[in-house]
Formats: C-alpha cells, structure tokens, sequence
C-alpha cells in the first residue's frame, strides 16, 4: 500500500539517467546557439567601427578580390587620407568611374604622379582602363568580416533561391536554439499529490 506520503517523497528523488536530455538535442542545441552567437558576434564587429568612429561598411558584390574577399564579405573602411594617396597594395573604395553611381572595391596597382589611382581586382588579369581621380576615393579598408553579409549579397543579386535557403537554415538555426536542453521530468508529468498532502 502506498501512503500519501511517499508520493510526496518520491516527487522529490533525484531524476535518472532516463530523465536526461537526448546527446543529440543537447548536441544540436549548443552547436545552434553557437553559431547564432558566432553570428550576433560577427554582426557587433562590423557595426562597432562604424557607429563609433564614423567608418563605412560594404557588402562585396562580385569575385573580382578573390580569394582576399569574397561575395558576401562585409568590409569596413576607413576614411581615406586627405593629404596623400593610400600606398601601392592597400584596398580602396572608389566611385566606379565606368559605372557611375555604382561603387568598387579593388586594390591600388598603381599611384599617378597627380595622385589619380589605378586599380585592380586580385582575380583580375589586367588592370582596370581608367583611373581614379583622388575626389572619388570613398574609403581604405580596414577590417574584413567573413560571410555575414551573404543575405543581403543574394538580394542584391536578385537571387532568390539561395537567399530562401539561406533563410530557411537561420530559421532552423534559431528553433534548434530555443529548444531547452532539459525538458519537464518524468517523474513529475502528470503526477498529481492527493488531497490534504
């Protein structure tokens, strides 16, 4: 005969091992959460510079830089020096002066003894035909933040389907997060103590 009492007693042993979350959920959990946090991470480093010192930030387009940036980079420039150009190497921002109202990010090639810049992209073979003239300089890069501006980058491109799936999986991402790593013990589901306990 069980007394009133030892329900009350057996509601407060300690869970088994049968209680335990699943490895795979706790797996799938924090590897989500991680990523998620790496994400958030990335995010904070490519907005800090630019609310707190006034730089610019850009998400590359094109393949031109391969393999230095990629489509989906976000690049954070700083204001460009107003008393020389940028040295032989450095990559810029620049209005493009082929496309007007469209932006490019290449590597200075080649400094003009009146300052006006020749460009190149590192998947390029060839220099690009017309320099840059130092008032359309924009910025020089400073700091490369890996693939966070994919989603953006496939808007961009009015590409729909990879940006689905690109927002399918932060979706899943984001359930797999929410999941609690332990649920409610079976122990205590559905145990009801009598009345007067």
């Amino acid at each position: 005969m069980t007394l009133p009492g030892d329900l009350a007693v057996g509601a407060l042993r300690r869970p088994t091992a049968r209680d335990a979350p699943h490895p795979i959920r706790v797996a799938t959990t924090l590897v989500s959460r991680t990523v998620l946090g790496s994400m958030l991470g990335l995010l904070v480093w490519a907005h800090v510079p630019v609310m707190a010192l006034g730089w610019t930030a850009g998400v590359v387009q094109s393949g031109s830089m391969r393999p230095a940036l990629v489509p989906g980079d976000v690049v954070v420039y700083q204001p460009p020096p107003p008393d020389h150009a940028p040295a032989v190497g450095r990559i810029v921002l620049t209005q493009d002066p082929t496309r007007p109202g469209r932006l490019l990010t290449h590597r200075v090639h080649q400094v003009l003894p009146d300052n006006h810049l020749i460009t190149k992209g590192d998947a390029n073979p060839t220099p690009d035909s017309t320099p840059v003239r130092p008032s359309e300089l924009q910025g020089v890069a400073r700091l490369r933040v890996p693939w966070i501006g994919l989603p953006v980058q496939l808007w961009r491109a009015g590409q729909p389907v990879p940006e689905a799936i690109v927002l399918c999986g932060l979706a899943v991402l984001l359930a797999l997060a929410a999941l609690p790593l332990r649920g409610p013990s079976r122990q205590t589901q559905g145990l009801r103590l009598p009345e007067g306990v």
